[in-house]
């Protein structure tokens, strides 16, 4: 089974107006709060708070008193800002360091000088120089955004800045993709995919429902259980997958219960186990407004801060944040239009992990502890 996760696009815009934690520091903690306050009972969802954590790092260097309290309460930012971007730095290095992850920032700004300390944010934290355009050109600046999201994606988002978005006042764009490629460690076998309901929240669908028997992490509580699948060794990721169970257990259940507490809980007391797994094939796509997000977790006010040194000799805000992400999980090369197998198995004796009802996924790079995703799968679209 293949997973694909492309893309994953945000872009922020500015307009005029002592030793930390390690940069993992805080990073669950943050993920749960950010999908949560990202949450939509109408759609699904896939959000990557890394990407968010990993620009705010550089805009961090050149905050003010007043946006630094926040940005370091909001994004659990280590106290010094030379920590903070050299954890970012090395972080980023690490967790990009193979070639199952890929993660791309560029940089466009109006013909204004750079702060000294925001360009070198942007060469260290970010690897990206800004290239210059005129804003005001909104359509030229325009198909430059789309060309350079479009070939980072392999043309999966075509246009994801219109001309509306851009005018005289946009001083600095930045974007960013995430994406990433990984076979699971044990494939499923296509052979034993077939039709089944599976109970969405708008109304039972039929879906092409994949099977295997694995040993997994596995872990049972009353109203939920989960199971950790890993990818290949090389990938150095894992999905976990938590699904409602028993009569008092529901989707709504689950989401209000999620938290850095829970999943530390399911982590820490897995274990591995035998289990036969049923899980659907889906593909989540999801558009949103960082800048939303952040305001439901309470920090709006960073928006409204002329506090930010990004250029010399004037202060600057936050204007603008956005995300795009793609997730498609699939068996590797399959058509998923011609799934339609059906399938008849002797009754097993093992545990059973069928996902027939919504579900909320996580994939972590392993060695680093790190959340890249967090989705759920709720809905029939």
């Amino acid at each position: 089974m293949l997973i694909r996760v492309i893309p994953l696009v945000w872009l922020i815009a500015v307009v005029a107006g002592g030793d930390g934690p390690d940069f993992s520091f805080g990073d669950m903690d943050f993920s749960m709060e950010y999908f949560k306050a990202a949450y939509n009972a109408s759609t699904n969802c896939v959000v990557s708070p890394l990407s968010v954590r990993l620009v705010v790092a550089a805009f961090y260097q050149v905050a003010g008193a007043t946006a630094e309290q926040s940005l370091q309460r909001a994004f659990y930012l280590p106290l010094e800002k030379s920590v903070a971007s050299d954890n970012a730095a090395e972080f980023l290095e690490e967790i990009a360091g193979g070639s199952q992850l890929k993660i791309a920032f560029k940089a466009w700004k109006n013909q204004d000088q750079l702060s000294d300390e925001f360009a070198t944010a942007l060469r260290k934290i970010l690897k990206t120089s800004p290239d210059n355009v005129r804003f005001e050109d909104n359509v030229s600046t325009a198909n430059s955004l789309n060309r350079w999201v479009s070939e980072a994606t392999d043309g999966k988002i075509q246009k994801f800045v219109s001309t509306g978005d851009l005018n005289s006042n946009s001083d600095l764009f930045i974007s960013n993709v995430v994406a990433l490629t990984a076979s699971w460690a044990e494939k499923f076998s296509t052979s034993k995919t077939d039709r089944q309901m599976f109970a969405f929240v708008n109304g039972a669908r039929q879906v092409d429902m994949m099977h295997e028997t694995l040993e997994v992490l596995y872990k049972m509580d009353e109203t939920y259980h989960a199971i950790q699948i890993p990818y290949s060794e090389e990938s150095d990721l894992a999905m976990w997958i938590l699904a409602p169970r028993g009569p008092s257990g529901n989707f709504e259940t689950l989401m209000n219960s999620l938290s850095s507490g829970l999943f530390d809980d399911i982590e820490t007391t897995a274990m591995p186990k035998v289990v036969d797994i049923s899980l659907p094939r889906f593909q989540v796509g999801f558009n949103h407004e960082i800048k939303h997000i952040i305001q439901r977790m309470g920090y709006g006010a960073l928006f409204s801060q002329n506090d930010f040194n990004v250029f010399k000799g004037r202060k600057s805000r936050l204007s603008d944040l956005r995300q795009s992400a793609i997730l498609t999980v699939e068996e590797q090369g399959f058509d998923v239009a011609a799934i339609s197998s059906s399938r008849a198995d002797s009754p097993s004796k093992n545990i059973q992990f069928n996902v027939n009802q919504p579900f909320v996924f996580i994939i972590k790079k392993i060695s680093t502890d790190t959340t890249i995703f967090v989705g759920h799968y709720s809905n029939y679209q």
